[in-house]
C-alpha cells in the first residue's frame, strides 16, 4: 500500500516528513520497539492519534539526501555504501520491522556525512509499502548517482544489480573484490615469483616460517547471514519473488583519510586559474572548461551578462561568476576542492585554500521555475541575506538575494534572467 509523504519546512526545527497511516494498519510491535530503541539506520519519528489515523512525524535534522552526495569515490568508500545501504534491511528484524515497510526510494535515502551512513524513512505498517521492484528501482538510482575509481568494481556492481539484483551474491562479489584487491595490495612473504612453482621457499638456517595471522578488512562485513523472514531468490523463483515482493541484504562502514594540504597562491584570479589548471595537468584548458558540464566561470567581467547564476560582489581572490546551468529537477551543488580525493566532488569547486568553504557545501535545486538552495551541515554555514540558513532546509532564491557560502569573502548575489 503506498502512503503520501509530505515535505515540510519549519524555520527553527529544519526540514520533516509526515506520513498518515490509517490506525487499523499499524504493526505496533515494530512501533513500540522502535520508540523504546530507536535503530541508527531509520529517521527518528514521534507520531500522535487524529480521528481514525496515526500521523507520523520524522525529522531530518543535520542529515543530507543521499543523492547531493553523487560523486565519484574510492573503491572503499564504494564498497562501504552499498554495504551501508543494505546492512538496514538484513538487520531490521531485530526491532521486528519489515523490510516492506522500508520507504526504497532514492529521494527518501539520507545520508549522515559524519557516520558515512545511510538512513531510510521507515512507515511502521503491517501491509507494507514496497516490493522487489521498488527495491530493484532504488539499487539502479543509486548506481547512477555514484561513480568509483574503480572500474572493475563498478562494472561488476552494475552487472549484479541488472542480472536479476540478489543481493545475498551482491555481498558475496564485494567481500571477494575486497579480498581479491588486499591480496595484490600485501601479497605474501617470501611468495614463488613464478605461477608455476609448487615447492615452498627454504627459510634461513633450516628454521622453521614464523606463524603469521591474516589479517582482515574491519570495513568489510564477514559475519554470517541469516534471512529466516525472508524467502530464497534462486533462478527459478526470482520471477515470483518479484511479484511477492521478497528480497534479501547486507553492511559496512568507511573513513576517508586526510592528507596534507600544500600552500596555494593568494594572489588573484589567475594565479588560482593557473593553480588549478597545474593540478588537472592541463596547459590549455581554463577553469571554466575544467568544470564545463556544470559551470561557467567568466574572468573579464563582473557581471552576469544574461543567465542564472551567482555574481561576486568582493575582490578578485575568488571567482566572479558562478553559472548555474540546471533543468527542472536537477541539482547543482557546490564545494571545495578535496585534495585528498583529488577530483571534483561537486558541480562548482572552490579553491582548496578556501578553508571556511565545506567540502561539500549547499546545493541549489531548481523546480518549476522557482531555485532554491540548501545547506549540507557545512560548518561554517550558509547564509542568505545575511540570515544563516538551517541545515538541510530549502530557501527560496530570488533575484538580488545575497548568498554567502562560509566566512571568508565567498559573498555573491543571485541572479535569474
Amino acid at each position: 500500500m503506498n502512503y503520501e509523504i509530505k515535505n515540510k519546512t519549519d524555520f527553527l526545527t529544519g526540514s520533516y516528513l509526515e506520513v498518515k497511516v490509517p490506525e487499523e494498519e499499524i504493526d505496533y510491535n515494530a512501533l513500540y520497539t522502535i520508540k523504546a530503541d530507536c535503530p541508527e539506520f531509520i529517521l527518528p519519528f514521534h507520531y500522535k492519534n487524529t480521528s481514525g489515523h496515526v500521523e507520523f512525524v520524522h525529522k531530518v535534522g543535520t542529515l543530507c539526501k543521499l543523492q547531493y552526495f553523487s560523486g565519484d569515490l574510492s573503491a572503499k568508500e564504494y564498497a562501504n555504501l552499498w554495504q551501508n545501504l543494505l546492512e538496514p534491511l538484513l538487520v531490521c528484524g531485530d526491532w521486528f520491522m519489515n523490510p516492506c515497510s522500508f520507504v526504497l526510494k532514492a529521494d527518501y535515502l539520507y545520508y549522515d556525512k559524519d557516520k558515512k551512513a545511510v538512513c531510510y524513512v521507515y512507515i511502521p505498517s503491517v501491509n507494507g509499502c514496497c516490493g522487489y521492484d521498488a527495491f530493484y528501482n532504488m539499487a539502479v538510482e543509486v548506481s547512477k548517482l555514484m561513480t568509483v575509481s574503480d572500474a572493475v568494481l563498478e562494472n561488476k556492481v552494475l552487472r549484479a544489480i541488472m542480472k536479476d539484483f540478489n543481493p545475498l551474491e551482491f555481498l558475496q562479489m564485494l567481500k571477494n573484490h575486497a579480498s581479491e584487491c588486499n591480496d595484490a595490495l600485501n601479497p605474501p612473504e617470501n611468495a614463488p615469483d613464478s605461477a608455476a612453482a609448487t615447492e615452498l621457499p627454504v627459510t634461513r638456517d633450516n628454521q622453521p616460517e614464523p606463524v603469521t595471522i591474516e589479517k582482515t578488512d574491519p570495513d568489510v562485513f564477514t559475519g554470517e547471514i541469516e534471512f529466516d523472514f525472508l524467502p530464497d531468490l534462486t533462478a527459478s523463483s526470482q520471477k515470483k519473488e518479484k511479484e511477492q515482493g521478497g528480497y534479501k541484504i547486507f553492511s559496512s562502514r568507511s573513513k576517508k583519510k586526510k592528507t596534507a594540504q600544500k600552500p596555494a597562491p593568494q594572489n588573484g584570479v589567475q594565479e588560482h586559474e593557473a593553480k588549478q589548471m597545474k593540478e588537472t595537468g592541463s596547459k590549455a584548458l581554463p577553469v571554466a572548461k575544467i568544470h564545463e558540464d556544470a559551470m561557467d566561470i567568466t574572468q573579464s567581467t563582473s557581471l552576469m551578462q544574461g543567465g542564472t547564476g551567482l555574481r561576486y560582489t568582493g575582490n578578485s581572490q575568488m571567482p566572479p561568476v558562478i553559472r548555474v546551468n540546471i533543468n527542472e529537477g536537477e541539482i547543482f551543488t557546490v564545494g571545495r576542492f578535496d585534495a585528498a580525493v583529488g577530483k571534483k566532488q561537486s558541480s562548482f569547486e572552490f579553491d582548496k585554500k578556501t578553508k571556511a568553504v565545506s567540502r561539500r557545501h549547499a546545493v541549489i535545486e531548481r523546480s518549476a521555475d522557482a531555485y532554491s538552495i540548501i545547506d549540507l551541515s557545512s560548518s561554517a554555514g550558509t547564509f542568505v541575506n545575511d540570515k544563516k540558513l538551517p541545515p538541510n532546509t530549502p530557501h527560496g532564491l530570488e533575484t538580488g538575494f545575497r548568498v554567502s557560502f562560509g566566512n571568508s569573502g565567498a559573498d555573491y548575489v543571485w541572479e535569474n534572467s
